[in-house]
């Protein structure tokens, strides 16, 4: 099977020196996901040789970089012959516009002693007999004809893929990945943006909670291009037991802040760039506008919030999407550790409570579960 891949179109308006480094790692994102099989780039698109298998075009729609792609069928078109294309295009979709209205959409690259016009006309007339009628506006089926130099392709199958950027090209994040409906589809998010995300959860429930964070990483695997994610564990009881020291209507916006500054420290040891959450504006009390500035005051990394701006019924959309939405609602609601938080904590306050807190970062870091997956 030969399938013609289209990388996002955004990646065509780069740079001709960065145009390449993306299409190269999309190359081999996609060589990473198809463990078999030949690749090779050829004037803006790539091409995939690999064996005559449905699994591997369900696996190239989770490949992020990619706008669509169509499995082909091409000849070498010798001396500018339309009459060759013309007849191949019969043998291909005879049976495809048979007893169905169709339209023809060729165009081509390179120089020929026929337009894209011309190709449509002879093919569109080759096929006529086998079909109910020509609509260009309003088609039941549509046969496409990329005529590239001297090879001519042939598909009447357009496979949308995922877009977005490919995983690796952007850098790393730290995600503050708890395990609910929202940091999945963060971190999916990111990955989209062409991000590696280092994932950093909080254990506030035990081995029922570590069991469905990694099944929702196993799931986030397949739409990393390959790339294997590393998790890292924080033992979260030993905080909930610190925060018992400090006044309960705080303790919600103060366990976000020590997050943020593990991740921070986390960031310096795997060269990340940002913090990644899944916080989305005024969603809950710890999530209003007041308390994500306390909580961040001070960090020295930008901190990314892709879901900032949606509500709830658009993330789990999105989860369910992704096939995350399954694992997620399955987690429990740990530890309430305060049902009278507020809204808006003073920064001074939080600020004393922090010192009262006295958490050695590095070594909460150090003592964490580490895992790749």
């Amino acid at each position: 099977m030969l399938i013609i891949i289209r990388p996002s179109g955004e990646i065509a308006l780069k740079s001709p020196r960065s145009r390449r480094n993306f299409e190269y790692t999309l190359a081999n994102n996609i060589r990473s996901v198809i463990k078999e099989g030949k690749i090779w780039r050829s004037q803006g698109v790539l091409f995939l040789e690999v064996n005559d298998d449905n699994k591997n075009l369900e696996e190239l729609s989770k490949v992020f970089g990619i706008a669509s792609f169509s499995p082909v069928m091409s000849i070498k078109s010798y001396n500018n012959n339309l009459e060759d294309i013309v007849n191949k295009a019969k043998e291909v979709f005879a049976e495809i516009v048979k007893g169905k209205i169709f339209a023809v959409r060729a165009k081509r690259i390179g120089s020929h002693n026929f337009t894209s016009l011309d190709v449509q006309r002879k093919v569109g007339e080759a096929l006529y007999p086998f079909s109910r009628g020509v609509d260009l506006e309003n088609p039941e089926v549509e046969v496409f004809i990329e005529i590239r130099n001297d090879i001519a392709y042939f598909y009447h199958k357009i496979i949308k893929g995922p877009k977005g950027l490919p995983v690796g090209v952007a850098g790393k994040t730290v995600v503050l990945f708890s395990g609910g409906i929202d940091s999945p589809v963060a971190t999916w998010m990111m990955m989209k943006r062409g991000s590696i995300p280092i994932i950093l959860n909080f254990n506030l429930g035990g081995s029922v909670h570590r069991k469905f964070v990694l099944e929702e990483l196993s799931v986030l695997r397949k739409w990393s291009g390959g790339h294997k994610l590393k998790l890292f564990i924080v033992n979260g009881t030993d905080m909930l037991i610190k925060l018992s020291q400090i006044e309960k209507r705080n303790r919600v916006v103060m366990l976000k802040r020590v997050m943020y500054k593990v991740a921070e420290r986390l960031c310096d040891k795997a060269n990340a760039k940002s913090i990644t959450t899944g916080e989305s504006l005024s969603q809950v009390s710890s999530q209003t506008m007041a308390n994500l500035y306390v909580t961040e005051y001070g960090i020295k990394y930008p901190i990314f919030r892709p879901l900032i701006g949606f509500d709830k019924e658009e993330i789990v959309e999105l989860a369910s999407k992704i096939g995350t939405y399954e694992y997620s609602i399955k987690l429990p609601e740990y530890c309430a550790i305060s049902t009278k938080a507020r809204t808006s904590v003073e920064l001074d306050e939080v600020l004393k409570d922090e010192e009262k807190l006295n958490i050695d970062y590095e070594k909460v870091l150090e003592n964490s579960e580490v895992i790749e997956i």
